[in-house]
């Protein structure tokens, strides 16, 4: 048997630090890893639709289409949409609607189209009129950017088919994007780029409640929310993340664009209102029409829909999807 080679006691007592120190570290490493985790989460479960208390008193009805695909159109593979059409109404013998698409949030991770507090938004915008759609996106971190954008395109795309818009009564060349959270900044972001895309008509109208809109390093931001960024951006690293800019609808404003309804509340606390004035005021600069309503309070995303703020919204889109022959003449907001 070789000989072992005996530790002196100095020896000894080093080793046991150093045993002690590199257990002591992995569990604070351990610890940090699931308080960052248990961050991650949090900031996902604040920006979910469960999460919000939903104020909006209206219970419509509506005739409900589930589950249509729109994978051909270039969705993600299983990507869905519903559909919400005013009750009573016969496609055959109706006239064709303005389209309104309500793109759910969850910080990119989490949420769903059938959610009640979403299928409640998509039956009450077929009440005001128009064919509501409730979109379902890929989800992050498994789906990054821009796998959401992508699926967002492909809902516009689908409606402004013709062939699909004579099926489900729309009118496909007037059409707009109501998001929360996350699916307002998908709202903003593919609203934005519709003005010079190739593959889309650019829409009329964009509805954003507590939308983050610039991502990039030197926004306002919360820490908590930062992690769920990250990973929807599959970056360790603001600092060093190309796709922060490129999904950030602050940075795609250019010339042209469809008319904004920037809603925020002015407490808000998981998504700054930092986020919506610079925003607001950079639309404006760049000439293209937007509407800022500043709420008093600290409630996030549809948390913020009651009646009144719903009035207001539907007003914007009638206006918007609807518009007379002397909106052209109006000032620019």
């Amino acid at each position: 048997m070789p000989a072992r080679a005996l530790l002196t006691p100095a020896a000894r007592v080093a080793l046991a630090a150093a045993t002690v120190g590199a257990l002591a570290a992995g569990l604070l490493a351990g610890c940090a890893a699931t308080e960052q985790e248990a961050a991650r989460e949090q900031a996902i479960a604040a920006a979910a639709p469960e999460s919000a208390v939903f104020p909006l008193s209206a219970q419509p009805e509506a005739l409900i289409t589930e589950d249509v695909p729109i994978e051909s159109f270039g969705a993600g593979p299983g990507v869905t949409i519903d559909v919400c059409r005013p009750a009573g109404s016969d496609v055959r013998e109706a006239e064709a609607l303005p389209v309104v698409l309500g793109i759910h949030g969850g910080s990119w991770a989490r949420g769903d189209k059938a959610h009640p507090t979403w299928r409640t938004i998509c039956q009450w915008l077929a009440s005001e009129g128009f064919v509501g759609v409730s979109v379902n996106y890929r989800l992050a971190p498994e789906h990054p950017y821009p796998a959401a954008f992508d699926d967002v395109t492909a809902a516009v795309a689908w409606a402004q088919d013709p062939s699909v818009a004579a099926e489900h009564g729309i009118d496909p060349t007037s059409i707009a994007l109501l998001g929360g959270s996350a699916g307002g900044n998908l709202a903003s972001l593919v609203g934005l780029r519709s003005v010079a895309s190739g593959g889309i008509d650019a829409v009329d109208a964009v509805v954003t409640l507590s939308a983050p809109l610039d991502l990039t390093v030197g926004s306002a931001a919360n820490p908590v929310f930062e992690s769920s960024m990250l990973d929807y951006l599959a970056c360790a690293d603001r600092a060093d993340c190309p796709a922060a800019a490129e999904a950030s609808p602050q940075h795609a404003i250019g010339s042209g664009g469809p008319a904004f309804l920037v809603v925020h509340g002015t407490a808000e606390e998981l998504i700054p209102v930092g986020q919506a004035t610079p925003f607001a005021m950079a639309l404006r600069e760049a000439g293209i029409r937007v509407e800022l309503d500043l709420i008093e309070s600290g409630a996030h995303s549809v948390g913020l829909l009651d009646d009144a703020l719903a009035d207001r919204i539907a007003g914007f889109l009638h206006v918007r999807l609807t518009p007379s022959p002397l909106l052209a003449l109006e000032p620019d907001a």
